[in-house]
């Protein structure tokens, strides 16, 4: 071992110390060989040249550059050769630069050739081998306007496209599934921790999904989805009803009602009003599923009995299981109730698993199950536009369906964003019969979490109906006759033990953790009375100080203990001041110099953090109030 490759060695291990001890251990099997073309030093591996012949730091030079360069950039690079593309990119990157190169030979060979320690040690530069360690450091440095730019050679690309179009797929999924994450933390959290407030007077007759282990241990289990071939096997699940439980999502319900079947189970977790999907049903014996989190709409309903699925990875059911002392390990979701479906069966016991209408694509231009409430949804190809378009049939029917608003106006526009969505979501998947089929991104993205699932509990049978929708992994494809012909005929069972949670414990534990929430109004008011110090400064002087900039810096020491240690101790201010900590952390990691505009930028979003949190925090007081003296003042 040379100088060169301990020095990279060195800092590889305070990086990335599982590579580093590899590399030591390592014995290439291959090796590359250095050569000069046009007066250039060039890797030759495999017969073929991973540089440009005519000027390989020319080539670094221009991929760089074609990609956008911010303080909030990932540039990912994918392929090492003898480093021109990843040095050069360290030494120019305004963001975060992550090295991804599979092969153990090319890494080992250039670490003998090349001194990338100080590239290495970098504070933005990351360096690995493992996929994995590629997509946690995609997730942490994910953030709103900055999705990963892929730098790479075209010689890598070219040398294996099937591979490489794979990776790029993978990455896209994962990089969809952040956005998603992020989309949800900077929208819906705070709505999520109001509504989970609000449904307390409900949520505490509810019985927690859990009570019902292994009820239906051995049995089938039917989770219902509103895909179009759901309507192909109405006519089997009512052939063999009495073999099998019946789970039913809220887009499928009135297909299945329509055609004479009620479900055992209903499944609704949506956070907005879907109120539409039960009217005008009798629900007296069907037994409804829902998140402690979702709208409360369909929960007035009169069902037989109410259930909650508390979802370990949502965060305010956390916030919940701290109220309540309920365990939510049992919980698995992954955002479609199809899965929250899937997991109630198998929580209570069901050994075979089969799914009906989960086409996760749309299939011969239909979208929904022609009974469902989207019925009027289709996907066509548009010859004057040259794409896959997504339209309704007919649209005043459309309108009605989508929202419960008694205004016209906000129904239709309800319409046009559902819509407008789901065209600008459009997306491809691999069909069952190996065909691309058209669908929307938000369900290819559904696809890995149930593969998933079925390999976690692969002590269950798991089997896909569709046979013409996209392939899930980990399912058989099989026809809804063959899969439920083996089925034993049972009765239903009803096993439902008496459950009541201590409202004077959740009680307690809610005035707590507002009194903690309400600590934070302290460090709130201090730092607007800053801010306004530094606003009138900023207007007397037309200018940026001294006495601004320690104003300013104590504003930030603020913002920071108050967006990062308080909020670890109060999840209600963490999910309270999320979005706008979003928004403000990409302001202040853009900034790249203390000019006069963009202090007062700075200022003003500051300012917008902190009157935001004191007006919401304020909000949830009146809930939170409103609660305990309506619902948690009787003793249990």
């Amino acid at each position: 071992m040379n100088n060169i490759f301990l020095k990279n060695i060195q800092s590889l291990a305070r990086k990335n110390p599982i590579l580093a001890n590899a590399l030591m251990t390592y014995i290439p099997t291959e090796l590359p060989e250095i050569t000069q073309v046009n007066g250039h030093y060039n890797l030759k591996y495999k017969n073929k040249l991973i540089h440009n012949g005519i000027n390989p730091l020319e080539e670094a030079k221009e991929i760089f550059h074609m990609a956008t360069n911010e303080p909030n950039s990932i540039h990912l690079i994918y392929g090492l050769g003898l480093g021109y593309l990843f040095q050069y990119t360290s030494l120019n990157s305004k963001g975060t630069v992550i090295l991804y190169e599979e092969d153990l030979n090319i890494i080992w060979f250039s670490f003998s050739m090349v001194d990338f320690s100080n590239d290495i040690i970098k504070e933005n530069v990351f360096f690995t081998n493992d996929y994995d360690y590629v997509v946690n450091e995609i997730y942490k440095k994910s953030a709103i306007k900055n999705s990963p730019q892929m730098l790479v050679l075209p010689t890598t690309r070219e040398e294996n496209p099937e591979k490489f179009n794979i990776l790029v797929k993978q990455l896209q999924e994962v990089i969809g599934s952040f956005a998603l994450d992020l989309q949800y933390t900077e929208q819906k959290l705070y709505k999520d921790l109001k509504l989970c407030i609000k449904n307390i007077p409900y949520i505490i007759d509810e019985i927690p999904v859990n009570k019902l282990k292994d009820i239906y241990k051995g049995k089938t289990a039917v989770i219902v989805s509103a895909g179009p071939t759901l309507d192909r096997n109405i006519e089997v699940l009512k052939k063999y009803r009495d073999k099998f439980v019946l789970f039913t999502v809220g887009t499928a319900l009135k297909a299945l009602y329509n055609k004479g079947l009620k479900p055992d189970f209903l499944c609704i977790i949506e956070a907005y009003n879907s109120f539409k999907h039960v009217e005008g049903l009798d629900l007296s014996d069907v037994n409804y599923i829902t998140e402690p989190h979702s709208n409360p709409a369909t929960r007035k309903v009169n069902y037989k009995r109410r259930f909650s699925h508390i979802s370990a990875n949502s965060p305010v059911n956390h916030f919940w299981s701290e109220l309540s002392g309920e365990n939510i390990e049992e919980y698995w979701s992954k955002g479609t109730v199809s899965y929250t479906a899937l997991n109630c069966a198998r929580i209570m016991g069901c050994s075979k698993l089969i799914l009906v209408g989960q086409d996760l694509a749309y299939i011969e231009g239909q979208c929904y199950s022609k009974d469902s409430i989207y019925k009027d949804l289709v996907c066509k190809y548009n010859e004057n536009r040259e794409k896959w378009e997504i339209t309704a049939k007919n649209m005043d029917e459309f309108i009605n369906a989508i929202s419960a608003s008694k205004d016209i106006n906000v129904r239709e526009k309800a319409a046009k964003n559902r819509l407008d969505k789901l065209n600008n979501a459009l997306y491809y998947v691999k069909g069952i019969n190996g065909d691309m089929l058209p669908t929307e991104v938000v369900y290819a993205a559904f696809l890995k979490p149930l593969s998933e699932f079925a390999e976690k509990f692969s002590d269950r049978e798991y089997i896909n109906t569709s046979l013409v929708g996209a392939q899930i992994d980990g399912y058989k494809n099989m026809s809804l006759e063959d899969a439920l012909a083996s089925s034993e005929t049972f009765e239903k069972i009803e096993h439902i033990k008496d459950f009541s949670y201590k409202k004077e414990s959740i009680k307690a534990n809610l005035e707590l953790k507002l009194n903690e929430l309400n600590k934070s109004l302290e460090y709130i008011n201090q730092a607007l009375k800053q801010l306004k110090n530094i606003k009138n400064n900023l207007n007397r002087y037309k200018n940026i100080n001294e006495d601004i900039l320690k104003t300013l810096k104590k504003v930030s020491q603020n913002y920071l203990y108050l967006s990062d240690e308080f909020a670890k101790k109060s999840k209600m201010y963490d999910f309270i001041t999320i979005s706008d900590k979003i928004k403000l952390d990409y302001k202040m990691k853009m900034l790249e110099n203390f000019s006069y505009k963009n202090v007062v930028e700075i200022v003003e979003a500051l300012c917008s953090y902190y009157k935001n949190a004191e007006i919401k925090i304020k909000e949830i007081n009146g809930l939170i109030n409103g609660v305990i003296n309506e619902s948690l003042n009787t003793k249990s």
